[in-house]
């Protein structure tokens, strides 16, 4: 089973804390593993506990259920263990899973009324009244009411995943990538989003003291953005010839203009690890902004759109009142 984003924050932060008070990872995980952890969580411990005893790296370990696992953890998690900086890359990880679960919760909360607006429409277009003759049993009101229901919920359904399916293909198509992008409050959050998971890489990266080609490929696969990758190709060729990237960043439109100043100059003053940890928390915060109107404007669109669908049933069902009236008249 695939751990939650509540679960992983809650998994990262205690690791972190662990570690910094001087815990050593297999100590750390064994004092984990006597708090009644989630079943998730357990498995996780229990794949860290296995990979190193068969001598694997802690990165490594970690990494033995890709589904469990991310290449955005997997990025921070090796860069952390390269460069002797595992607490700080397991705090990068909660709080970047702290930001998921929050978002997620209240894209939840959001939704309670308008889809509980949603099914009283429905409801208002299936039960039958006299005055509209429209005589049927109570089996047919229910078979109404919940064949409608089911029909919405196969489209939600449909919708849904064709919708994963789009987005497993953005990190690798820059086309899809940019086509998502432009959409409203969504875009805005999955730009920051990327560029955050794409500085705290490259940042953990910096401090491990990894070469800058690996550096630049492990930060544009974390960021599961195709635009990022597809600048990124540019930027490892420029690193492959010894030359200096701030001016590649410059080039590419993947990144923020402000962004790619900013690191053209931290290069030449030789303070990139500041500026990307500096640059790590302002995506994040901004993330954390757009996020959160995304999670308020998405549930008062669909709410916009439930109310045109219930004002539709009311006006069908005065429209057949009416028609009734006028036949009787007759």
């Amino acid at each position: 089973m695939i751990p939650s984003a509540k679960n992983k924050h809650q998994f990262y932060m205690e690791m972190a804390k662990l570690l910094q008070a001087g815990f050593d990872i297999r100590r750390a995980a064994g004092v984990l593993n006597n708090t009644r952890l989630p079943r998730e969580q357990v498995a996780l411990l229990k794949d860290l506990n296995e990979g190193l005893e068969a001598g694997d790296s802690i990165a490594g370990a970690f990494a033995k259920d890709t589904r469990a696992i991310s290449e955005l953890e997997r990025s921070i998690i090796t860069a952390g263990e390269r460069g002797g900086k595992l607490a700080a890359a397991f705090h990068h990880l909660a709080e970047y899973f702290g930001l998921m679960a929050s978002a997620r919760q209240e894209v939840v909360k959001g939704m309670i009324y308008p889809l509980i607006v949603l099914h009283l429409g429905v409801l208002i277009g299936t039960i039958p009244l006299s005055i509209t003759g429209e005589e049927r049993t109570g089996g047919q009101i229910a078979g109404g009411f919940f064949g409608t229901l089911a029909v919405m919920y196969l489209v939600a359904l449909v919708l849904f995943f064709a919708g994963r399916a789009v987005l497993k293909m953005a990190p690798e198509s820059p086309l899809i990538d940019g086509m998502i992008n432009r959409l409203p409050w969504i875009g805005k959050t999955r730009r920051n989003m990327a560029m955050s998971r794409f500085c705290k890489v490259y940042h953990s990266c910096l401090l491990a003291g990894i070469s800058m080609r690996e550096t630049v490929r492990v930060s544009a696969d974390a960021s599961q953005s195709g635009r990022i990758r597809r600048a990124c190709d540019n930027l490892v060729a420029v690193a492959n010839e010894g030359n200096a990237l701030g001016p590649q960043f410059m080039a590419e439109d993947a990144f923020p203009q402000a962004f790619a100043r900013s690191y053209l100059t931290g290069e030449e003053a030789g303070m990139l690890d500041t500026d990307m940890e500096s640059w790590s928390r302002l995506f994040q915060e901004r993330a954390e902004s757009s996020m959160k109107t995304a999670a308020v404007m998405i549930p008062k669109v669909m709410y916009f759109f439930i109310m045109l669908f219930v004002a539709w049933k009311i006006i069908g069902f005065f429209t057949g009142y009416y028609s009734g009236l006028d036949t009787i008249g007759e």
